[in-house]
């Protein structure tokens, strides 16, 4: 029964050290693997999970988008007269050919709703604003540049004089000064202690701004100062402004639908909802963009949720733990039932006279030179031959029985001449192949008996 037991506990010692090496969470490489994302499964600060939860309660046909955007005209709804939300910066990137796809979903007369963090810099989105303004680009055509940038586009100062001002410059503060100064020191984002509040003005009278008077968003790194860049080849109406006066919300038409981009990624989340009439908004857009029959979708693949695995949904499912608790116990029964706790005992038995001689020549072979066992082996071979009184009175005779050897037909020239060396290398203490030399005379020795 003890041993049962130490056993039973060192299953479960086993098991512990399983889960600590392959199933305890680990560090990971991304400080912001774990931030609060926009989702509609998140319940924390960045997500969609209230706006989600409010608009199923009212009645709104809302769904969680896990697909790539070609499959858009395929899903079973209206051609037209639906909304989808898109956050960004997110992880999945996007494939050249889901441009096109929602390009012709937007001109059916449908909705695109454009959250980009520029203005704010919520946890998942620190440092990437330069990446979603790649992709704002790519959807949109739209291009945002900093206060920075702006200043140095504006500039009408000649290129070659700039390039003198500059080395001017750095003349004066000297050549090591100078190489320094040409890198830029990356300084770490500001990180507030508590979310900061950016305040957004309505620009006036439209029918989305029904109601509105006063939006807001929350930051919790500093951001820059995104604005957009007037654009060419089409129009844009700014919808909202920044408390610099720089636009936040911009209208865009295509075809018969539209794009709704806002450079802050906070102003529906969770955390922002509330705030001001962010919800008076969004229900402006969801009665101007939604017909009857159409739904909200929220891009949820762009953040990391794909429909062909929902982490969510494999942990809570109560097949999962019955099967670890049957491979569990499975396990258990097997280690305390049918393990043998004991090695059977090892049963010597005594060796066999051929085991004996065996072990008696494989000492002697360890221990006596070869050459004396060579020269014993010759003595036996020569009695041999004079037992059998083949060799007649030359028997007695090393050198006549060495000719007697030379002159018999039954011994060939190669033979006769290897014995002789290892006869040599015997009587000269030199060492000899004994197994060879044993098979050689015992050859011999049966022809010349015959």
């Amino acid at each position: 029964m003890r041993e049962r037991l130490v056993t039973f506990g060192l299953a479960l010692a086993a098991l512990f050290a399983f889960y600590a090496l392959w199933l305890s969470p680990s560090p990971r490489f991304d400080p912001d693997s774990d931030s609060a994302r926009p989702t509609t499964a998140e319940r924390r600060g960045n997500g969609y999970a209230w706006l989600y939860a409010w608009l199923a309660k009212a009645g709104v046909p809302v769904r969680s988008f896990r697909e790539r955007y070609t499959v858009l005209p395929d899903i079973d709804l209206p051609a037209k007269g639906n909304l989808l939300v898109l956050s960004l910066p997110g992880i999945e990137v996007f494939h050249n050919d889901e441009f096109g796809a929602l390009d012709k979903w937007v001109r059916r007369g449908n909705t695109l709703l454009i959250n980009a963090a520029l203005v704010d810099q919520p946890g998942y989105a620190a440092g990437r604003a330069a990446g979603a303004t790649a992709e704002i680009e790519s959807l949109t055509g739209l291009e945002f540049e900093t206060k920075a940038a702006r200043e140095a586009r504006l500039d009408d100062t000649p290129l070659s004089q700039r390039v003198r001002e500059a080395d001017a410059r750095a003349a004066k503060k000297g050549k090591d000064e100078a190489e320094e100064g040409d890198l830029d020191e990356v300084q770490p984002l500001k990180n507030f202690e508590v979310p900061e509040a950016i305040p957004l003005t309505p620009t006036g009278p439209h029918p989305l701004l029904a109601g509105v008077h006063k939006l807001s968003l929350e930051t919790d790194y500093e951001a820059d100062d995104w604005s957009l860049r007037m654009p060419y080849d089409n129009f844009v109406l700014t919808l909202a402004r920044g408390a610099g006066g720089e636009g936040v919300m911009f209208e865009q038409r295509l075809g018969a639908g539209r794009i709704l981009l806002v450079s802050g990624g906070t102003l529906f989340t969770n955390r922002a909802l509330g705030n001001d009439d962010n919800v008076r908004l969004f229900s402006n857009i969801v009665a101007a963009s939604v017909a009857r029959g159409g739904a909200v979708l929220f891009d949820d693949l762009r953040q990391g949720l794909s429909a062909n695995y929902d982490p969510a949904r494999f942990y809570k499912d109560s097949r999962l733990y019955r099967t670890v608790m049957i491979v569990l116990a499975t396990w258990f029964v097997w280690v305390l039932g049918s393990t043998r706790l004991r090695a059977p005992a090892i049963v010597r038995h005594d060796p066999s006279e051929a085991e004996l001689v065996r072990r008696a020549g494989d000492l002697i072979a360890r221990t006596v030179a070869s050459h004396l066992t060579a020269q014993r082996l010759f003595e036996q071979f020569f009695d041999a031959l004079a037992r059998a009184g083949r060799a007649g009175g030359a028997a007695r005779d090393r050198a006549e029985t060495w000719s007697w050897i030379e002159h018999h037909a039954a011994v060939l020239p190669q033979e006769r001449d290897q014995l002789k060396r290892w006869y040599d290398d015997a009587r000269a203490g030199r060492d000899v192949a004994i197994v060879p030399l044993k098979n050689l005379l015992d050859t011999l020795e049966k022809r010349l008996n015959t």
